[in-house]
Formats: structure tokens, sequence, C-alpha cells
């Protein structure tokens, strides 16, 4: 194991050691925003060394509040092991709370925030997105963290990850990409049962739920795809995943609940003096000749044709 980097706010002078860490963080480890309480003497250190295809980097800092942005180009994922202190981890409108031997996996591809206590020490393990994913599946559904994983193999992977992190200080005694496969899967037992389980139990159940967000949002002409799974506390890919493997997509979804609705309302008569376009903009669609199309493609008559036939 080479190190690549050590970083130590005492490099920068008084005054601008915040900056400073914000500085190097977004340059060597990931793009964030940070702020902290104590930002003219603000303290802290990491050390970031290779590990064969993935990257470890040991971080100690004072309080920070951390906002991660993800710009589109970093496929990675962080697995993160508390080792003193705590962090509150936000993502997708859920929160875990890590005390000291707890650990979460962070995508990012994704947005996510979080918050620590007074004083924070993690061992952080970056992994290449593609590298990662041949062990575990894309985790782009609920948070993943320890405290949901098997108990045993959640806490071998933390053992592991202290073992590897004590040894930054000198060379460790095995093959670098070999120590990197054996923490890989490691993590693949420990969060395999958790990811499966929720895949077979929850995902009908999930599925149910982005239905129902359909059903009480549709008449909202700019709904997208990002504003369900934001409801629903998944990522837009994972949102995108569920409905390919149902062999359709979110368009064509949130048309069909639309359209049923439009139906309804056509088909009744206390909607029978209501202008087409105004049951067009009640359900959701854009304009009268966006209504028109979808309508006319899925039913195979205009919505004016289908009204005069059911009354």
């Amino acid at each position: 194991m080479q190190e690549l980097l050590r970083i130590t706010t005492t490099d920068a002078p008084i005054g601008q050691r915040h900056r400073y860490w914000t500085s190097q963080v977004v340059a060597h480890l990931s793009t964030m925003e940070i702020d902290v309480k104590r930002k003219i003497d603000f303290s802290a250190s990491i050390a970031i060394r290779s590990l064969g295809p993935a990257r470890i980097a040991l971080v100690d800092a004072e309080y920070q509040s951390v906002h991660h942005r993800a710009d589109g180009h970093d496929d990675r994922l962080q697995l993160s092991l508390v080792t003193h202190g705590s962090i509150e981890v936000r993502r997708f409108g859920q929160m875990v709370t890590l005390g000291e031997g707890d650990w979460c996996l962070l995508d990012e591809r994704e947005n996510y925030s979080f918050e620590t206590s007074a004083r924070c020490s993690c061992i952080v393990l970056q992994m290449p997105g593609q590298w990662a994913r041949r062990l575990i599946p894309d985790p782009g559904g609920p948070l993943i963290a320890s405290k949901d994983c098997d108990p045993q193999w959640q806490g071998a992977l933390a053992m592991g990850l202290r073992a590897v992190g004590g040894q930054t200080m000198r060379q460790m005694p095995a093959d670098d990409t070999f120590v990197a496969e054996q923490l890989g899967n490691l993590m693949a037992l420990a969060i395999g049962s958790q990811t499966f389980t929720m895949e077979g139990r929850h995902r009908g159940a999930l599925m149910r739920s982005i239905r129902q967000s359909f059903l009480q949002r549709h008449s909202e002409s700019g709904l997208s795809a990002h504003d369900i799974a934001a409801q629903n506390r998944i990522s837009l890919r994972y949102l995108h995943k569920l409905f390919a493997e149902n062999d359709t997509t979110f368009s064509h979804e949130l048309s069909g609940v639309r359209l049923a609705s439009a139906k309804r309302m056509l088909g009744d008569p206390r909607y029978a003096r209501v202008q087409l376009a105004e049951i067009a903009a009640m359900t959701g669609f854009a304009t009268p000749e966006v209504f028109t199309r979808h309508f006319k493609s899925r039913e195979g008559v205009t919505p004016r044709t289908y009204r005069a036939m059911r009354n």
C-alpha cells in the first residue's frame, strides 16, 4: 500500500484552515460543501492511500456539516466506518445515526449529507463503482447501513476495515489488490442478505407506493420522475430500474394514470359540460393537444368521440 496523500489543517495559517480543508477534500476525496463551527482554527486531518483498485482514507475532524453534490462524473461507492464519535447521514429523505463501530454505504452518483459529533474519526473505503458492483447490487434503494445487515458479517467487515486502517502507517503484509478483494467480499456478505431481503420482500410494496404517488399527484402537470423518486426515498436510477424490470417506463405509467382519470371524467355525466381543455389540465396534461394525442394513441379515438360514445 503506497501512501498517496496526507493533509492536516495545521499546514494552513489560522484563519484559512476551514477554506484550506474544504479545498483539499474536494480536490482529493469528493465534491463536498463543508460547514464548521470553528472556522478560524478548525482542526482536521486526513491520510489517503491506495488499496489496489480502491482507496482507503483515515479522517479525523472537529464538527462538520457536509453536503455532497453529485457532479455526474464520479462513479464511486464509499463505505464509511465510524471509529470515534458519531455521524448522522441523510439521503433521499432517510436519516441514519452511526455510532462507533457502525458503517454505511454511499453512492457518489447521488446527493447526500451528514453531520458529525464535536469530534469524529472515520475509516473510509472508496471503491470504483464498476468494481464494487461486481460484488453487490446497485445500492439505489434504501440507505444501506450496518445496523440493518447480518450481525456476524457486518462486524467482520468493521474488523477488516479497522485492521487495514491500522496498517496505514506501515507496509501491508499482503498484496493490496488481494486485501481490497477481501474487504469487498466481506461487504458483499454483510449487505447481501439485507439487500436481497429488501428486493424480495419490499419491491412489490415499493411499486404499490410509487403507483399510489401517481394517483395522488398525477394532476400536477410538471410532475417528474425525480419528484416521485424523492417522495419514495429512492434514487432516480432505481426508480427507472424498477419500471424497466416491469417492462414499462415512468412516462408510460404516468400517462396511463392520467388517461384513466380523464376517461372517468369523460364518462361521468357530472363532467358533461366541462371543456376538454379543462379536463386535460385537471388530469395533468400540459396542453389539450398533448392530451388528445395521448388519448387517441391509447384508446384509438379522440376524447371528444369517446365522450360522445359514453353519453
